[in-house]
């Protein structure tokens, strides 16, 4: 009996955990050894995010635990830092900070991808993104912060600069992101009657001509039309010049006292992929074949090197005369991590990988109020109709049955009971009372 192939994945986000779960009977065949690199001890189930940040869904509730799900995985908890695909060697940074080498038979890289910055005086000292539950929970923190300043602060200069917000990047997640945010800020400011007739002023910075640009023009329009309805400032063909001093200065002159400042203006693939030396395209991600392997200038697939997801250029068929490749979106990673744990058993058989083919179901954005949009497969949805059939969607697909059932119930719960408007920042410095303490009585 032949030696079980190793299988290296790195990450463990939506392409990744999924691939891990569909090669688990793999595994506990001994047909394949498999270990996950993955720094965090869960999976973040990001397009409930913009719900975390309003306070409609517990963080808990979006975190899918690994070492639960993935029990027939080798679990490794640390960061890439090499990987050498002649060598068949990674590098994995443990959490104790030693170095440690993992051979490997087959490594899929499915790092993800990390917020696209830009070279902004500022930005990366005064602004947030919005791609992990961290940001979410902080985002929301912020908000209410900022509404309990505005109501003790008797100067009104700062009162406005506290209640005024800026999401920079009108993509479906920026939307929804602000959508969620500007209802929290609603509801917070109506519990002080030190603001009443006070509102928070929420304003939208998009570098296109579009909003929520990835659903067809006439639900984008609808968007936008929402949006204004109620009250959000949009600026299309707008940026973000500098968020120096309390100030985000915009392209266009105008200049917004602020002190909260969201960056969603797209994604990139993780660094660890420049440092990884394997081919990349014109923006950065790994270039692949149809069968999600990875190729050379030539397009000689590598040997035993994969990638999907986030971190790959996957092209689309039919694009031979202007290449086009799947956009970075969860649902193409969970359908690619399919096609992959095929692949890799065709591969370990000595047989050819199928390729991946995927004609998108739609995509889906909620926007909070009971309001959404929808498009499925050219059924167009907008309003309550769209926003239940996202909440269904989403209860049906997040990982394992008892998160489900915890994500409804927390639904639910806010349904009947309302969502709560305290901020839980303090939780950021644990230590805070206790230092305070004992300084005083040192003295």
């Amino acid at each position: 009996m032949s030696a079980p192939a190793r299988v290296l994945i790195l990450g463990a986000g939506f392409s990744g955990f999924t691939l891990a779960r569909r090669l688990r009977k793999d595994a506990a065949a001994g047909r394949i050894e498999l270990t996950v690199v993955e720094p965090e001890p869960y999976l973040t189930y990001k397009p409930l995010l913009p719900e975390v940040a309003g306070g409609e869904t517990a963080p808990e509730a979006v975190l899918v635990p690994l070492r639960g799900m993935l029990k027939h995985a080798r679990i490794v908890a640390g960061s890439v830092e090499t990987v050498d695909a002649e060598a068949k060697v990674a590098v994995v940074r443990s959490l104790d900070g030693t170095q440690r080498p993992l051979s490997f038979d087959h490594v899929v890289f499915a790092l993800g991808s990390v917020s696209k910055t830009l070279p902004i005086p500022g930005l990366a000292e005064n602004a947030v993104g919005f791609s992990t539950v961290e940001e979410a929970v902080f985002l929301r923190d912020q908000v209410l912060d900022r509404v309990r300043f505005a109501a003790e602060t008797q100067v009104e200069a700062e009162r406005r600069r506290a209640l005024t917000f800026v999401v920079v990047g009108g993509g479906y997640t920026g939307v929804e992101a602000l959508a969620e945010l500007q209802q929290l800020s609603a509801r917070a400011i109506a519990r002080y009657p030190e603001l009443a007739g006070q509102h928070a002023e929420w304003v939208l910075v998009e570098a296109a001509g579009r909003i929520a640009a990835e659903l067809p023009d006439e639900l984008s329009d609808w968007t936008l039309t929402l949006m204004r309805r109620r009250g959000v400032t949009v600026r299309l063909h707008t940026e973000l010049s500098s968020c120096e001093q309390g100030l985000a200065r915009l392209s266009d002159g105008t200049q917004l006292p602020t002190v909260t400042i969201v960056w969603a203006a797209g994604v990139t693939p993780n660094p660890v992929v420049a440092r990884a030396g394997v081919p990349r395209g014109e923006k950065g991600h790994i270039r692949c074949d149809e069968r999600l392997r990875v190729v050379d200038a030539s397009g000689a697939p590598l040997d035993g090197v994969w990638a999907l997801g986030d971190d790959a250029e996957v092209p689309k068929p039919g694009s031979h005369q202007k290449p086009a490749f799947y956009p970075p979106t969860a649902q193409n990673a969970v359908r690619q991590a399919k096609v992959l744990a095929d692949g890799l058993r065709a591969a370990i058989e000595g047989t050819e990988p199928p390729p991946y083919r995927h004609r998108s179901l739609g995509m889906m954005a909620s926007y909070g109020g009971h309001a959404g949009a929808a498009d499925l497969r050219g059924l167009k949805l907008r309003g309550a109709p769209a926003w239940a059939v996202d909440k269904l969607y989403h209860a049906a697909v997040l990982p394992g049955v008892r998160k489900r059932v915890r994500l409804v119930l927390g639904w639910v719960a806010n349904g009947l009971a309302g969502r709560e408007t305290v901020s839980t920042a303090a939780v950021r410095h644990p230590r805070r009372p206790f230092a305070e303490a004992a300084a005083q009585q040192r003295e």
